[in-house]
């Protein structure tokens, strides 16, 4: 598994980036690599999980988060309070805040969305962003 999200990873270091490619291997490993629930080694109270989900290493959960279904999340990322993700793909390193809503996105690694109130669906996010405007966005 690691090997394919390395090489999902390598396909936004392209020239030019196939967006239609990204989005149908994106979709491809969702479907073939993310199956049930292994969520061992997170911090938080309580998140709930709908079926399949993986969480990497040390991923720390905040408050009243639903996660799944389709989801990988990778090590060391920080879900703030009342966040919904489904169907995507955070990669290593990632910091969102408060109120976030995902559907069919990807996250660069070592991205932090550092503020509130987020609702979005099927693009690829990153950067470090204190709001909205300062994230890059690229619609899928």
């Amino acid at each position: 598994m690691e090997e394919l999200l390395k090489r999902l990873e390598q396909m936004f270091d392209e020239k030019e980036i196939d967006l239609t490619k990204i989005l149908s291997f994106k979709n491809k490993f969702l479907q073939e690599n993310i199956k049930g629930l292994k969520i061992d080694n997170y911090i938080g109270d309580y998140p709930t999980f709908m079926e399949p989900v993986i969480l990497g290493d040390k991923v720390k959960i905040g408050d009243d988060v639903l996660i799944g279904p389709r989801v990988y999340i990778g090590k060391n990322t920080e879900i703030d309070d009342y966040a919904e993700i489904s169907n995507s793909i955070l990669f290593n390193n990632i910091k969102i805040g408060k109120n976030f809503k995902l559907d069919n996105c990807l996250i660069l690694k070592d991205s932090k969305l550092n503020f509130n109130n987020f609702s979005i669906e099927n693009c690829i996010l990153k950067g470090n962003a204190e709001s909205r405007e300062e994230l890059e966005i690229i619609k899928l």
